[in-house]
């Protein structure tokens, strides 16, 4: 087993979002002499071309190196991660199938510890959906990492976390923080997982720190666990009233169908919603245990108080690219 002092070269694949997060942590740890950020060579969008060319001088000027890469072939994740120790993954939900050539990349490129982009809820089969869930090719993955690339030398460590209100935008939840209102689908009452961003971004900074402890498992860590009657309160500040529209799970699935054939974005919230009531919202729905005690210096910000800290700000983020993913996965 490896000595924490053979993991001091790190690289990020992916700038936005959570990768940014993780670079900016990661330089701020002064744990690791290299930390590289490894990043699509265009977007193919000039908007976000030029935001990857803010982000990227920025990263520069931390001391971050930049390295691109043009597609998605073996060859080209094995020239990014040269000289690499660590990847982290955080591509977005469109971007989880690509994990499978960017694992092969590192088995030939020597890293030795690959963690995937799983920070969110787990790919639980829901016993109603008539068509695969966006995170079904989280299962591939892991399966590749561990019949695949294990044997080869490339350990991993899955990393559960639940959804993190301040990255997902709350309206794929049903709960608009701008007009203080909200959509409850059943009784609202079966538990759910939350991280917020910034306790996610702590806790992986934590676990690369660690690799004799962390490799080759999944690691569980709960922020706090609420129902979404207790989110609906936040929001509305009450738990009924014209603030709240109330769905029976029947009648939500059956307009699910209709908006998803329309393509129209309002089928999103039914689609989350009607998860989390079937306990598809939990990282431990048939009882795993947390790993929370393994982490004691981590205190979470509770997700009541996250969605309060949002609502003062009274920012959201687009539903527009969650929705996309809802009919690409259809």
């Amino acid at each position: 087993m490896a000595s924490n002092a053979a993991y001091n070269r790190i690289a990020v694949v992916g700038t936005g979002g959570y990768g940014w997060h993780f670079l900016r942590a990661l330089v701020g740890s002064k744990h690791f002499a290299t930390v590289r950020a490894v990043t699509r060579s265009t977007a193919g969008n000039k908007q976000e071309d030029e935001k990857k060319r803010l982000r990227s001088q920025e990263l520069k000027g931390m001391g971050v190196q930049i390295v691109e890469y043009a597609d998605i072939s073996v060859k080209a994740f094995e020239e990014a991660f040269k000289d690499i120790d660590i990847v982290i993954s955080a591509v977005g939900v469109a971007g989880v199938a690509d994990q499978i050539p960017m694992v092969d990349g590192a088995v030939l490129a020597g890293v030795k510890w690959f963690i995937p982009s799983e920070y969110g809820v787990a790919d639980y089969q829901s016993m109603w959906m008539p068509f695969a869930s966006p995170l079904a090719a989280k299962s591939l993955v892991r399966d590749h990492l561990a019949a695949v690339a294990r044997p080869k030398g490339l350990a991993h460590t899955i990393v559960y976390t639940g959804m993190a209100l301040d990255y997902l935008d709350p309206r794929a939840i049903g709960l608009q923080l701008e007009k203080r209102t909200a959509t409850l689908v059943g009784r609202g009452g079966t538990p759910a997982t939350f991280t917020s961003i910034h306790d996610v971004v702590r806790l992986v900074v934590e676990i690369v720190k660690r690799p004799q402890e962390m490799q080759n498992r999944t690691i569980r860590f709960a922020g706090s666990t609420a129902k979404m009657r207790d989110l609906i309160k936040v929001v509305t500040g009450c738990s009924f009233g014209t603030g709240l529209k109330c769905m029976h799970p029947d009648d939500a699935k059956q307009e699910l169908n209709s908006l998803a054939l329309a393509h129209d974005s309002r089928a999103v919230p039914i689609y989350t919603c009607l998860l989390i009531e079937e306990g598809l919202g939990q990282i431990n729905r048939f009882k795993e245990p947390l790993d929370n005690e393994l982490f004691p210096e981590l205190k979470p910000e509770p997700v009541c108080q996250t969605l309060q800290r949002m609502m003062a700000k009274t920012q959201t983020t687009k539903v527009s690219a969650i929705a996309s993913l809802f009919y690409k996965a259809r």
